[in-house]
């Protein structure tokens, strides 16, 4: 049976990275009309993806979201053949039942096979516009967690126009700025399992209690646009991984500090996420996180970002802690 390729990166173009490092595919072979298996390589040392305080010895599931979110432009390209220069907006993304045990960190980089069946294609007048995706990530012949999500792709003019209007309806100058407002004061880093202060996206934790709810995190988005992995290139608003590393930061943090866990090292083992509007760099963007569930050894917590009143995206996420000294078995 053919197999999919391992020994190299697909171009850069076609996942919208300029750094070869950030590229994490390694091809694509088509199984059918509607089936494709995509390599992906793990790793073993990242800057960002493997920049963890307490659970250095598994695979930040993160990754494997990345990873999604970059076929998704390959597929946008090749598959759907939208030519270069077309925009692709994320509009939900989610991860499933991450294995843990499966992702501990071995003595080689990790190869993982993403098959990927195409759910739904969406039409519009003018054609296909965008598409429906859900994955199994199999190492071996073993399922590591399963994904999906879906995307919508508009031309150079037609995001030029919406870009516009959005800005226009939120009284800012049309032409949107690259900089983001100075990023403030950070949270501690290993209060959301981190090493490097770098890598930390959100303010200190404000925990407030809602006349009728349960205790809930909130803090302030930091935008760093010099971060050379959640802006790997210029961008006019905030990258969708820098929502979802926010969310699970937040979601830590809170759940920490309301007893759902023990600490903050822990892992991401589920994830869906909705995105309903564009992030703006030079408006202030707030998150809040809350308890959904937990028996203290998992915790979910429903996550909410803000800007200017309206939401512009949320999420449910599950924290699962790591056996600090898991081997591959």
């Amino acid at each position: 049976m053919d197999t999919v390729e391992f020994s190299q990166t697909v171009p850069r173009e076609l996942v919208h990275r300029l750094s070869l490092g950030e590229v994490f595919l390694t091809g694509v072979l088509a199984r059918d009309e509607d089936t494709l298996d995509i390599g992906v390589q793990i790793p073993r040392s990242h800057a960002f993806y493997r920049d963890t305080a307490g659970c250095r010895h598994v695979y930040d599931p993160m990754v494997l979201v990345e990873a999604v979110r970059q076929s998704l432009l390959m597929l946008g390209h090749d598959l759907f053949e939208n030519p270069f220069g077309t925009k692709f907006i994320l509009r939900d993304i989610a991860l499933r039942d991450a294995d843990i045990t499966a992702l501990a960190v071995g003595d080689v980089p990790t190869e993982v096979v993403l098959r990927c069946r195409i759910v739904r294609r969406f039409r519009g007048r003018e054609g296909l516009k965008g598409a429906r995706l859900s994955y199994t990530a199999l190492i071996g012949d073993r399922v590591v967690a399963t994904l999906d999500g879906s995307m919508s792709w508009l031309t150079p003019a037609q995001w030029q126009a919406t870009r516009e209007d959005v800005r226009a309806t939120l009284g800012l100058p049309v032409q949107a700025t690259f900089t983001a407002c100075e990023p403030g004061e950070r949270i501690g880093e290993a209060l959301v399992d981190r090493r490097d202060a770098a890598n930390v996206v959100i303010s200190p934790l404000r925990l407030q209690l809602p006349p009728d709810g349960a205790e809930m995190g909130a803090a302030r988005l930091l935008v760093d646009t010099s971060h050379p992995v959640l802006f790997d290139h210029p961008l006019d608003h905030v990258p969708g991984m820098l929502t979802l590393e926010a969310f699970r930061q937040l979601s830590l943090a809170t759940a920490v500090e309301t007893g759902a866990l023990p600490s903050a090292s822990a892992v991401l083992t589920g994830l869906k996420a909705r995105f309903t509007g564009f992030g703006e760099l030079d408006l202030p963007i707030t998150c809040e996180s809350v308890r959904a569930d937990g028996d203290g050894t998992s915790a979910v917590l429903r996550c909410v970002m803000k800007q200017a009143g309206h939401t512009i995206a949320d999420g449910e996420l599950r924290l699962t802690p790591a056996n600090t000294e898991a081997r591959p078995i």
